[in-house]
C-alpha cells in the first residue's frame, strides 16, 4: 500500500556541506565546482529522471544544473549560509513511472515553484520497492529582473524606548507552518493521483497522535545492536522495540475493528451493492482506462476520445492512425461496459429503497443523483428532498451548457444558421408536396392534418431559432456599444463581424480600435508562438494521457491567460501566427494546422460582392479562402460599416433639409 514519507534538510555552510557534490550525488550527473576545480560524480546503478523547474521572472542560466549552484555558492559568502533545502518524498509504488513523474512534476511546480523557488528535481528509481524523489530548493529568491534577492531586511522598532534594528525574512520559507502546509499538500496531491487512477489506498500528513492512533513510537537501534543481535546476543533496545512492536499491534487491530463497525453501522442502512462479477469487471476497467470509475470520470474520458477521434478522422491515412482508431474504438467499448454496470447497479438500488418512484420517467443523470444523495446523506429522501435534487441538477446543466456556449459562440451561432436553412427546406418540402399556396388561404385544406402539425411545429422552431440569434446581435450589441461609444459604424456590422471585434476584446485584453486592424498589435512573440503551438500539437496528437496533461499543464503555467477552452481565442491565435507564417516556420505552422484540422486556406470559399467582403463562417477556425488576411478582411468590413453609416447619415440629413424646407413652404 501507499506510505507516506516527506522529510525536510537544510544544506549549509556551517555543516561543511557542499550544494555542487549534493547536486551531482542526486542527479547523477558531473558536476565540476568552480571554487575548488574539483569533479563531483557518484556513479548510480539507475540513471535518475531529473527536472529543472523555474518561476517565470527567474533568469535563464537557472536550467544549467552546474551553474545555478555554483551560482548559489558564489552569492552565499557567510561561514554559517544556509545554501539550498532538500526535501526527500516518498512516491506512491501503485502508480506507473510515467504518473509518478507527473505528480511529482505538478506538486514541485504548484506549491514549490509557484512560491518563487527554482526545483532541482531528481527522480530515484534504484530499489523498485522504494522510489521516491529528492528536490533541492533555492533559499535566495529572485527579484522579478531575474538578480538574485534578499533573504533578509533590516527593520527599525521601538522596543522599551530604544531604537533597535531587527532582520525580517522576505519570504516565509523557512516557517514551520510552511513545511507543515508542504506536507499537507503532498498528501492531497498524492491521493488526487491514486485516485485518479483507480487506486483506494490513502495516504496522511498527521501523525499517529493526530490521527487518535494511541501507538509508541519505536526507537533508534543503531548498528551495534543490530550485530548483538545477529550474533545472537540480546540487544536492551531491540527488546524495548520488539515489546512496542507487539503493543501497537494490538492497538492498531482494535482501531481497525472500531473503524469496520464504524463503517458498518454508517452504511448498513444504504449500500451501494455491486455483484461479484460487476466488481470484477469494474476492477478491470479501472486497470484498463487508469482511472477511478464513476460517471464523471467516464463522460470526461469519453469527451476526449470523440475529440481525439474527429481529429484523427482528418489527418492522412497510415498505420499509426488506424491503430489509434482502433485503440479508441476499444476504450469506448471499456468505458460503455463501466457505465452500464453503474446504470445497473443504481437502478436496482432505486428498485430497493424507491420503489414508487417513476424511474421510466427519469434521465440517466437524474437516477445517479438520485442515489448518490442518499448515500453520501444516508437517509431516504422526500418527494421534496428529490425536485430540489433534480433542480440543482438542472442548473448545473444550465450552467455548464452557459459556459459551453460562451465560448463557443461562433459554432453556436453557426449551428442555429444551418437549423434555419434545414428547417425552412424541410418546410417548403412539404408545402410543395401538399399543393399549398399561401397567397390562396383554401389551399391549405390540400393538406392532411399530420403534415399540417409538422408544418406548424417547423415554423415555431424557426422562428424560436431567430429569436436565440437576436439575442447573440443583442449580446454582441451591448459589448460593441461598451467598447466602443465613439464608433457609430458598429451599427451597420453583420452578425458574424461584429463577433470578430469581441473576440479581439477578449483576445488582446484590450479594446482593439477600427483603425487599429490597418496594423494590429502582436500577442505572442515569435518564441511564444513556438511553444505554445508545440505544445497544443502535443497535446492533440499523442496517445498517452499523461503526456497530453502534462504539456496541458505546462502550457497553462507559461501562458495562465492562454484560453484552450475558448474557441474564439483560439482562432485569435490562428490568425495572429498565420500573419507571421513566415517569420514561425513551415513545420510550426503544420503543427498548428493538424492542431485545427486544416489542410489549406482553399477548403473555405469566400464570397465577395461589390458591397461586401466578406468569409464563411467556419468552425475550425475562421478561414479567409486563398491565403486572404483575416485582419485585413476584417479592415475591409469595417471600411464597409462605416460607408454605410456615411450613406445613411447623408440621407437623414437629406431628409431633414426637405422636412425644413416643406416647413417653411407651408408657413
Amino acid at each position: 500500500m501507499a506510505i507516506y514519507h516527506f522529510s525536510n534538510q537544510i544544506i549549509s555552510r556551517k555543516k561543511q556541506q557542499n550544494t555542487i557534490a549534493a547536486a551531482a550525488y542526486r542527479s547523477g550527473d558531473r558536476l565540476i565546482d568552480e571554487r575548488t576545480s574539483e569533479e563531483k560524480f557518484y556513479k548510480r546503478k539507475v540513471k535518475p529522471i531529473t527536472h529543472i523547474l523555474a518561476p517565470n521572472h527567474a533568469p535563464q542560466w537557472v536550467y544549467d544544473r552546474q551553474q545555478l549552484w555554483n551560482e548559489v555558492e558564489k552569492k552565499e559568502k557567510q561561514w554559517n549560509a544556509q545554501l539550498a533545502r532538500e526535501i526527500n518524498v516518498a512516491l506512491p509504488k501503485e502508480l506507473s513511472h510515467e504518473e509518478q513523474e507527473q505528480l511529482a512534476i505538478e506538486f514541485c511546480k504548484e506549491v514549490f515553484v509557484k512560491d518563487g523557488m527554482v526545483a532541482d528535481l531528481s527522480i530515484h528509481r534504484d530499489d523498485q520497492e522504494n522510489p521516491h524523489f529528492h528536490v533541492m530548493l533555492t533559499i535566495r529568491p529572485f527579484n522579478k529582473d531575474g538578480t538574485w534577492g534578499n533573504k533578509q531586511t533590516k527593520v527599525k522598532e521601538m522596543i522599551d524606548g530604544n531604537k533597535q534594528v531587527k532582520a525580517v525574512h522576505t519570504t516565509d520559507w523557512n516557517t514551520k507552518e510552511k513545511l507543515m502546509y508542504w506536507r499537507e499538500q503532498w498528501a492531497q496531491y498524492a491521493n488526487r493521483f491514486l485516485e485518479k487512477n483507480g487506486f483506494s489506498d490513502r495516504i496522511t500528513h498527521l501523525s499517529n497522535k493526530d490521527r487518535g492512533i494511541e501507538i509508541l513510537p519505536t526507537i533508534h537501534e543503531g548498528f551495534i545492536a543490530r550485530q548483538m543481535q545477529r550474533e545472537g546476543k540480546e540487544s536492551d533496545r531491540i527488546q524495548i522495540n520488539n515489546d512496542r512492536k507487539e503493543y501497537n499491534k494490538t492497538v492498531i487491530e482494535l482501531a481497525e475493528a472500531k473503524k469496520e463497525k464504524q463503517i458498518k453501522e454508517r452504511t448498513e442502512k444504504f449500500v451501494r451493492r455491486f455483484t461479484p462479477l460487476e466488481k470484477k469487471q469494474l476492477r478491470e476497467s479501472a486497470k484498463s482506462l487508469r482511472l477511478f470509475v464513476n460517471y464523471e470520470n467516464i463522460n470526461t474520458r469519453r469527451l476526449q476520445l470523440e475529440k481525439w477521434k474527429s481529429r484523427l478522422e482528418f489527418s492522412q491515412d497510415s498505420i499509426e492512425k488506424y491503430k489509434k482508431l482502433n485503440w479508441i474504438e476499444i476504450e469506448t467499448d471499456v468505458l460503455n461496459q463501466a457505465e452500464n454496470i453503474l446504470e445497473r447497479e443504481a437502478k436496482r438500488f432505486l428498485e430497493k429503497y424507491y420503489p414508487d418512484l417513476k424511474k421510466d420517467e427519469l434521465t440517466k443523470d437524474q437516477i445517479i443523483e438520485v442515489v448518490e444523495t442518499t448515500v453520501s446523506q444516508n437517509k431516504m429522501l422526500s418527494n421534496k428532498d428529490i425536485e430540489k435534487v433534480f433542480n440543482e441538477l438542472e442548473r448545473k446543466q444550465i450552467e455548464k451548457d452557459l459556459d459551453v456556449l460562451l465560448n463557443n459562440r461562433p459554432q453556436f451561432v453557426l449551428f442555429l444558421q444551418e437549423e434555419i436553412q434545414n428547417v425552412e427546406k424541410q418546410f417548403e418540402h412539404l408545402r410543395l408536396k401538399n399543393g399549398v399556396n399561401f397567397a390562396d388561404p383554401s389551399t391549405i385544406k390540400n393538406a392532411s392534418d399530420k403534415d399540417l402539425k409538422k408544418m406548424q411545429f417547423l415554423l415555431k422552431q424557426k422562428e424560436n431559432m431567430n429569436q436565440s440569434l437576436d439575442l447573440m446581435d443583442l449580446l454582441y450589441d451591448y459589448q460593441l456599444e461598451e467598447l466602443y461609444p465613439h464608433w457609430d459604424g458598429r451599427d451597420y456590422l453583420t452578425l458574424e463581424q461584429k463577433e470578430f471585434f469581441v473576440m479581439a476584446e477578449e483576445y488582446f485584453g484590450s479594446t482593439i480600435m477600427p483603425e487599429d486592424f490597418s496594423s494590429p498589435p502582436r500577442k505572442y512573440s515569435k518564441e511564444d508562438q513556438h511553444k505554445i503551438i508545440f505544445s497544443l500539437y502535443r497535446m492533440n496528437t499523442k496517445d498517452e494521457r499523461a503526456i497530453q496533461n502534462q504539456y496541458r499543464e505546462l502550457l497553462l503555467n507559461d501562458y495562465p491567460d492562454f484560453q484552450i477552452n475558448n474557441q474564439s481565442y483560439m482562432n485569435m491565435f490562428y490568425h495572429e501566427c498565420m500573419r507571421f507564417a513566415d517569420e514561425i516556420g513551415p513545420e510550426r505552422i503544420d503543427q498548428l494546422r493538424s492542431v485545427f484540422d486544416v489542410q489549406s486556406f482553399d477548403i473555405v470559399e469566400e464570397s465577395r460582392s461589390e458591397t461586401s467582403n466578406t468569409f464563411t463562417w467556419y468552425s475550425k477556425p475562421y478561414l479567409p479562402a486563398n491565403g486572404s488576411d483575416f485582419f485585413s478582411i476584417l479592415e475591409s468590413a469595417i471600411r464597409e460599416a462605416d460607408r454605410k453609416w456615411r450613406e445613411d447619415e447623408f440621407e437623414q440629413q437629406h431628409k431633414n433639409k426637405k422636412k425644413k424646407r416643406q416647413r417653411g413652404m407651408n408657413r
